[in-house]
């Protein structure tokens, strides 16, 4: 088979919400960009019927911006977006319309001037001396070998990195277990309501988990009556009594789901698939399988005890697994749970995290959930600590499991991509090493493309 030879300044591996704005991000700083994903579109998983969440702090202030903004704003130009909407428990939701979402993705892509590679996985990576020289790329019988300057693991998983030879922690501190991932579907002809009627009735429905630190006076039937685009999680004592008597057909004891921009229509976050590795293929078959023969016996449990979903049916299974948690990098520094419980902002701070610490129990059991004070990621969290040349992007960044339980969120990692894409251009431009930027001057660059860096007060 002929290698196909390629070269640019800056690979970005992975085209979700941390490799499109880190593309764009160092092409509009000057550098020649490749952009791979392996599907057929751009986005993962903000194609997959997930709201966008986290964008505002526990007391509505901003604290994401930058491309995360830029894109909801053209979003919005089109009528497929939301405001972002205050949550007492998610902080704040924002909802959109995933299919013009895509449309979107490749318009910002083309217009700054990013090469785009769909239908392309990474087959190998070429390291010699702590440095990565190449990568191999494979597509339809096509393999590409491509050089660059500077690399960008924005594949969620961290590909690149565990090719690269890169260290690397998974699951959560003495356990290793790692959170469950869901295959996400659509819904038609939901009364929701009716399901917020049910719900007032009996308050309990909406205590999703033991340790939850949500007010409840808050999080309840007049807030979904007052904002009719939200995020609706619990039915917990409903599940639990189903799963007691054997007729809930799913491992989990919540109900989640998010409205659609479409009347009658919601997003389900419901399935539920244990001892999962989402970096292993086997695996990944057999959650896929899993999920979609959870589906039909899960909406005829919906069907039969819950009202406002007696009528509903399925109008979608999205292609691709919804993962929460694998690998995480080892980086030239690592943010800790204790410097987002003390909501620490270091002065080399490139992108903001607010949202709760959100961790679902691998073993079959809740939710942890509490709330916590905007924090700040430093530069050093996104630079490989083994590869000279590799930074990391999205949810495979340099954080200990807690950590990445609040910031694998969408909005968050597409600030640390703007912040990604910022140093990789600064380190060609400048001819250094991601390592030797000048976080000052990345900071700069960043604040002109309007990124939040420091809470408000």
């Amino acid at each position: 088979m002929k290698t196909l030879q390629r070269k640019y300044d800056v690979v970005v591996i992975g085209a979700g919400p941390g490799g499109i704005p880190a593309a764009i991000a160092a092409s509009r700083n000057g550098a020649k960009v490749l952009l791979v994903e392996k599907n057929s579109c751009l986005g993962g998983n903000l194609t997959l019927g997930l709201p966008l969440l986290g964008y505002l702090d526990m007391d509505g202030k901003p604290v994401t911006a930058g491309f995360a903004q830029e894109l909801v704003d053209a979003l919005k130009e089109r009528n497929a977006c939301t405001e972002h909407i205050f949550c007492p428990n998610h902080n704040s939701v924002t909802l959109y319309d995933h299919e013009i979402f895509k449309v979107v993705a490749f318009e910002k892509c083309l217009e700054a001037g990013v090469d785009i590679l769909l239908h392309t996985q990474i087959l190998d990576a070429n390291v010699d001396n702590g440095r990565l020289k190449s990568v191999t790329l494979f597509g339809k019988a096509n393999r590409i070998e491509v050089e660059a300057k500077v690399f960008i693991d924005a594949t969620g998983d961290g590909d690149l990195g565990y090719l690269s030879g890169a260290r690397y922690s998974m699951g959560q501190k003495d356990t290793g277990i790692l959170q469950p991932p869901t295959v996400m579907f659509t819904l038609g002809n939901v009364d929701t309501d009716k399901t917020i009627d049910f719900v007032a009735n009996d308050p309990e429905q909406m205590r999703f988990c033991d340790t939850i630190d949500t007010d409840i006076n808050k999080y309840n039937a007049e807030y979904f009556r007052n904002n009719p685009y939200h995020v609706f999680v619990s039915l917990r004592k409903l599940f639990l009594e189903l799963k007691a008597k054997g007729e809930l057909p799913v491992d989990r004891d919540t109900l989640i789901y998010i409205k659609s921009l479409i009347p009658g229509e919601v997003h389900m976050n419901c399935t539920r698939h244990l001892g999962i590795d989402g970096s292993n293929v086997l695996d990944l078959t057999r959650a896929e399988i899993e999920g979609h023969l959870q589906i039909p016996k899960l909406v005829e449990t919906l069907r039969k005890h819950v009202p406002g979903f007696e009528n509903c049916y399925i109008t979608k299974i999205y292609s691709d697994l919804g993962v929460r948690e694998t690998r995480r990098f080892a980086g030239i520094t690592e943010l800790t749970e204790n410097d987002i419980m003390n909501g620490e902002v270091p002065q080399d701070t490139v992108a903001l995290g607010a949202y709760i610490i959100d961790i679902h129990d691998g073993q079959g059991g809740g939710t942890i959930v509490k709330h916590i004070k905007p924090y700040g990621i430093p530069y050093g969290c996104l630079v490989s600590k083994d590869i000279d040349n590799l930074m990391f992007s999205g949810r495979c960044i340099s954080m200990d499991a807690v950590v990445m339980s609040s910031a694998r969120v969408m909005p968050t990692c597409m600030a640390i991509g703007d912040a990604a894409g910022v140093g990789a251009a600064l380190a060609v431009k400048h001819d250094i090493l991601p390592g030797e930027v000048d976080v000052n001057e990345a900071r700069a660059v960043l604040r002109k493309a309007n990124a939040i860096l420091d809470p408000a007060v």
